[in-house]
């Protein structure tokens, strides 16, 4: 009878081991490659952005999701009907491709909508945007977005960052090294193996649908414990009083810095914006194409007046916020009636639907709505354009 030795038993031990690897790893890419498969990838995967010296950054061309000149769209077609330029909010963040409010416009009104926005675009890109890309498919209707929770900083920055947008500033002199927005930015807590977190978003739709659903549990008690290590402030959590199901976190400082206009910074990215809308308006003109401007307020400001009804406790900075953002709102709506835009405000229908409990936004700190909320705003927009600009 054989006995084995020690060194015998490690072996054996890394044998197994490297089996259990060897099967682990071949399992996970078979499950990568049938989740490929059987869902839209595009609806899982971040994509990573490529640096570009006009705009910033944009997407490279087919990268997952995106179409040949790189925007969130199926195809690229001969002409559009509409298209619709903005950021993030217009991109559809935190939503499936065919759940941003851009593509279920489109179905609302039987017409063609191409998605002309990224996130982290402003005011600036969207004129860039209008005198190109959009000018090339010879649209209708141009609708452009404009969201107060960072539009103006947007502004702001890329006219002082950007050699190609230097002539847009209004303070010649050296910006600051850091704005109240970037401390606001700062004072946000730091994500748990963020590193490791952010190349599985960006390679991985296994990891991105365990994510949204499997893992949604730990993800919404993380967001709790980081809210509890903050003050609230920089971080609010949320819990609707009269139907406990929906709940949300709020970051009132962060928001507050993007759109109080005693902030240089905010009151020069105000005034860049302006001028950006201006032109808009006049290359609008010249391509013989309407414009409309759509107002996406913060989630902050879609819950201010649910809040304040219901009782809330809200830290100083989220009374502030929804003062602030109100002032902004109101100067940018006087420019845009001086010099003849079109607008259409979604706070108004938000708010309605906050003040009837529904989960339009996400549960965690994400200020970009659901694909609910994107319905929201599609339903308010498609309205604003059969009254204003009818389809012939």
């Amino acid at each position: 009878m054989s006995r084995r030795g020690p060194s015998g038993g490690r072996l054996g031990w890394l044998v197994a081991a490297g089996l259990l690897t060897a099967s682990t790893a071949v399992a996970l890419v078979l499950a990568e490659v049938l989740a490929r498969y059987a869902v839209d990838p595009a609806d899982f995967l971040h994509v990573t952005p490529i640096e570009d010296p006009i705009v910033g950054l944009r997407i490279p061309a087919l990268a997952s999701g995106h179409d040949s000149l790189g925007f969130r769209n199926r195809d690229v077609p001969a002409r559009a009907d509409i298209v619709a330029i903005g950021d993030s909010m217009t991109y559809g963040v935190g939503a499936p491709r065919d759940a941003s409010w851009p593509q279920q416009l489109g179905v609302l009104l039987g017409e063609r909508v191409y998605n002309l926005a990224l996130g982290g675009f402003g005011p600036l890109q969207y004129l860039h945007m209008a005198r190109t890309t959009a000018k090339d498919l010879k649209p209708r209707l141009m609708i452009v977005g404009f969201y107060f929770g960072n539009d103006m900083m947007d502004a702001y920055y890329l006219a002082h960052g950007r050699q190609h947008w230097h002539e847009w500033r209004i303070s010649k002199g050296p910006a600051p090294a850091v704005t109240a927005f970037d401390r606001a930015g700062l004072a946000e807590p730091e994500k748990r193996f963020k590193s490791l977190r952010d190349w599985l978003s960006r390679n991985s739709v296994v990891y991105s649908m365990l994510r949204a659903t499997v893992f949604q549990p730990l993800a919404a008690k993380e967001q709790d414990a980081m809210a509890q290590q903050a003050t609230r402030d920089v971080r609010m959590p949320w819990v609707d009083p009269s139907d406990p199901a929906a709940r949300t976190i709020f970051t009132p400082q962060f928001r507050l810095a993007a759109v109080d206009l005693n902030e240089p910074a905010v009151r020069e990215g105000m005034q860049i914006a302006q001028k950006a809308f201006a032109a808009l308006k006049i290359e609008a003109d010249r391509q013989g194409t309407r414009l409309l401007t759509v107002l996406i307020p913060t989630k902050e400001r879609a819950y201010c007046r649910y809040l304040l009804k219901s009782g809330a406790k809200m830290p100083d900075s989220f009374v502030r916020l929804c003062e602030a953002e109100s002032k902004a709102s109101a100067e940018f709506v006087r420019f845009l009636e001086e010099h003849g835009v079109a607008h259409v405000d979604v706070t108004a229908v938000l708010e309605s639907h906050a003040d009837r409990h529904v989960q339009i936004y996400p549960t965690d700190s994400d200020g970009h709505p659901q694909a609910t909320g994107y319905r929201v705003i599609a339903d308010e927009i498609a309205s604003a354009v059969r009254r204003l600009f009818p389809a012939k």
